[in-house]
C-alpha cells in the first residue's frame, strides 16, 4: 500500500438541469470510481416579464451551483465536464469562490453521456493525469 496520502479527486458532469458527481473510493489498493451524488436544478418559473424570468433563472442557476459546489469542498482535484456552456459557467463560479482557491480544476466539453460513460471518463482522466 502506498504511504503517501492520495489527493481526493472528483468529476462532475453537468448541464443546466442536473449534475452527476463521480468520486474515487478506496475499496482496494487501486480504488475505483463511482457515482456518489445526483443533483437537479430547480426550474419552475412561468409567467411574468422576460426580465423577471431572466432574473429568476439566474437566481436558480446560482442556487444550483452553490448546492453543487457544497458537495465538492472535500476534493483537491476536480474534472468539470458536460455539454453546452454549463461546465464553463460552473468553472467560473468555482474560480470566484475562495473555498476553491488552490484546488486544481479542469474544464472539458462533452456531449450527453450515459452514467457508465461519465464514470469511465473521470477514471480515465485521473489515471492519465496522476499527480
Amino acid at each position: 500500500m502506498k504511504q503517501h496520502q492520495q489527493k481526493q479527486k472528483a468529476g462532475v458532469w453537468l448541464d443546466n438541469t442536473k449534475a452527476v458527481i463521480i468520486t474515487h473510493t478506496l475499496e482496494d489498493e487501486k480504488g475505483s470510481y463511482s457515482i456518489s451524488s445526483k443533483i437537479t436544478a430547480n426550474e419552475g418559473h412561468s409567467g411574468g416579464s422576460e426580465h423577471s424570468l431572466n432574473n429568476a433563472r439566474k437566481t436558480d442557476l446560482l442556487k444550483y451551483f452553490k448546492s453543487l459546489s457544497s458537495h465538492l469542498l472535500a476534493y483537491e482535484e476536480l474534472l468539470v465536464f458536460g455539454p453546452g456552456m454549463s461546465q464553463e459557467q460552473f468553472g467560473n463560479h468555482l474560480e470566484g469562490n475562495v473555498q476553491f482557491k488552490g484546488k486544481k480544476i479542469t474544464i472539458n466539453s462533452t456531449e450527453q453521456l450515459t452514467d457508465p460513460q461519465k464514470v469511465a471518463k473521470v477514471r480515465d482522466f485521473f489515471e492519465v493525469h496522476q499527480s
